[in-house]
């Protein structure tokens, strides 16, 4: 069993994406002791299955990772409002830590999922203690609505005087496409200045015909092995339909997120040489 002195053991799925990341932090100090606290044994049999179709997939998370991180952020110095990120289907990301410095009276984070959170939360006493009062783990069902907005109401005080950045990373794919849209509609209702950080899976259509068997071959047994009926895909067009004409919508293939991270488009040398892409959606309070 997992105590103070043994790593706490993180389910293979998610072992599998720090495994891949784990590069990316190695140049962290904060990150790799946070690692270092994780048994992540259970995704090694995951990545030595998915190095044989994609031996550079690392490549593809740490992009992600490095672009949503900056992307908050950017986001965060744009004004000086009261300010809350929220991280919708956290898992075991660091992205908290890595924001740590930025944590303040003014700015908080609030990691949400079904599981491990308060664990999380305890490592995080530990590791940046004064920091931690500013980040709140929540356990909850993010599909179920009625459950979100409770939990987001009891957390935030002023739901309608703060800015709500929300980061939706590794998580769009694994729900259901109305449910997306009732989670979409909830925050709309509660936050009118609302930022959200689209990360998701793009359609077989707009993929490179030489690079589709990658996310295919990866995400159907990924959909096999979590008993799911089907992964989500999304369209930028798909996107600005669920969001809707209040948002203003920047989108970045994968291509774009590998330039801003290593100067070149090394792997991913046009749009449709990727298959994981992210929408940055902005809505503004209504004035006047």
């Amino acid at each position: 069993m997992a105590g103070p002195e043994h790593p706490f053991p993180v389910a293979d799925t998610a072992a599998l994406v720090m495994l891949w990341a784990s590069g990316y932090y190695e140049t962290m100090p904060l990150i790799r002791t946070y690692l270092e606290k994780l048994d992540l044994s259970r995704g090694r049999q995951l990545l030595e299955h998915y190095n044989t179709i994609c031996p550079w997939y690392p490549e593809v998370i740490i992009n992600r990772k490095h672009f949503i991180k900056n992307t908050v952020d950017e986001l965060i110095k744009k004004d000086e409002n009261r300010t809350v990120i929220v991280n919708l289907g956290a898992g075991f990301s660091p992205l908290a830590l890595e924001l740590s410095p930025r944590l303040c009276d003014r700015v908080r984070f609030i990691e949400i999922d079904r599981n491990n959170m308060s664990h999380k939360h305890r490592l995080y006493s530990r590791l940046v203690p004064d920091q931690c009062r500013f980040i709140s783990s929540i356990e909850s069902d993010i599909a179920d609505t009625a459950s979100l907005s409770g939990a987001l109401k009891n957390a935030i005080s002023e739901p309608s005087c703060t800015r709500l950045i929300v980061v939706m990373e590794g998580l769009t794919y694994y729900i259901e496409r109305s449910a997306m849209e009732r989670v979409i509609n909830t925050l709309s209702g509660l936050f009118p200045d609302l930022n959200i950080i689209f990360e998701h899976l793009k359609p077989c259509r707009q993929i490179r015909k030489d690079r589709r068997f990658i996310p295919y071959r990866i995400f159907s047994h990924v959909r096999d092995y979590t008993s799911l009926d089907r992964m989500t895909t999304y369209s930028e067009d798909e996107i600005r339909v669920l969001l809707g004409p209040d948002f203003s919508c920047n989108y970045f293939n994968m291509d774009s997120m590998e330039k801003r991270r290593t100067g070149s488009r090394g792997y991913f040398p046009a749009p449709d040489a990727g298959w994981l892409s992210c929408a940055v959606a902005v809505r503004r309070p209504a004035t006047g």
